[in-house]
């Protein structure tokens, strides 16, 4: 996803935040960052294969999350 798409799709997070984790992701082997030629400057996020091998815990995470919502806090 290019940068932009990353933004709108988490319109919680700010522009300094994203690109932080962005970067930290990329440090640590999840993310691939492609610079498109020409301007203006494009960057372009994909998921190395060691980042693919995540994709089936945030999964499970993202199910929990959904059966979980509306629980009441209090019980």
């Amino acid at each position: 996803m290019r940068t932009n798409e990353l933004r709108k799709s988490i319109p919680e997070i700010t522009e300094r935040m994203l690109l932080r984790h962005l970067r930290d992701m990329t440090g640590a082997g999840i993310l691939e960052r492609h610079q498109e030629q020409g301007l203006p400057l494009r960057v372009r996020y994909s998921l190395t294969p060691y980042g693919r091998t995540l994709v089936p815990v945030l999964d499970v995470l993202c199910l929990w999350g959904r059966e979980h919502l509306k629980r009441d806090p209090s019980t």
